[in-house]
């Protein structure tokens, strides 16, 4: 199905996801109306995500001064009640961008905060490092060129395989983005890392998180439409 509101595109890519596992109590409260928290194995995940986001048009119009630059999120894992549609809720968005992080908050509720988040990618024959920063503290992932699909049943797949954002409105309705992309896939990764003070950026509420992998995406260009769930 193709999009037929679209908003914003540009693109997502090079993506580290960093997932943990978490008391569900923690995020009640950050559920839309009519979603329920989705498990894997009996078990509620939280991912902290790095990666670039280049090429931003709202609406088909180039955004100046805001075309690569390095972004951070915290999400976690949903399904719909009415239809039982899979997507994931963010608890908070960083970009170094003011003018994302406004528009974002005002118009589209979105949790964004300016910061000041930095990356680094090399790439040489057919490896690929990738390194994004904030304040000192930094997510690394090193892996090969080379992809793999996405295995069904997989943690990977749960984490990765996701295509609708649910976000409470001011009404307290409950808004859906829904994501148009390619299938990601996966590098080859050789070796991650992340820096705890990362996790700093999340409520204080949130403590006991438990690293339980990570893993390396390729990404791809995406469109983002708006709607409310039914």
């Amino acid at each position: 199905m193709k999009p037929t509101n679209v908003f914003m595109t540009g693109d997502w890519r090079d993506l580290i996801m960093t997932t943990f596992e978490i008391d569900k109590h923690i995020l009640e409260s950050y559920l839309p109306q009519d979603t329920e928290i989705d498990l894997y194995n009996n078990k509620v995940l939280l991912s902290m995500v790095a990666f670039t986001f280049s090429k931003v048009k709202f609406f088909g119009f180039r955004v100046p001064f805001h075309q690569n630059f390095g972004q951070i999120n915290f999400r976690f894992y949903v399904k719909s009640k009415i239809n039982g549609t899979k997507g994931v809720v963010f608890i908070k968005e960083f970009a170094p961008k003011p003018l994302i992080t406004l528009v974002a908050n005002l118009v589209y509720n979105e949790p964004y905060f300016n910061k000041n988040i930095t990356y680094n990618k090399f790439t040489k024959d057919n490896t690929i490092s990738l390194e994004y920063n904030y304040n000192d503290a930094k997510t690394t992932a090193k892996g090969s060129l080379a992809t793999n699909e996405l295995r069904k049943n997989t943690l990977e797949h749960f984490v990765v395989d996701r295509y609708i954002a649910f976000i409470k409105n001011k009404k307290n309705d409950t808004l859906q983005y829904k994501i148009f992309h390619k299938p990601w896939e996966l590098y080859n990764l050789e070796t991650s890392n992340f820096d705890k003070e990362l996790l700093n950026l999340l409520p204080k509420t949130f403590k006991n998180l438990k690293h339980v992998s990570t893993c390396f995406v390729d990404g791809s260009s995406v469109e983002v439409e708006k709607g409310l769930l039914q």
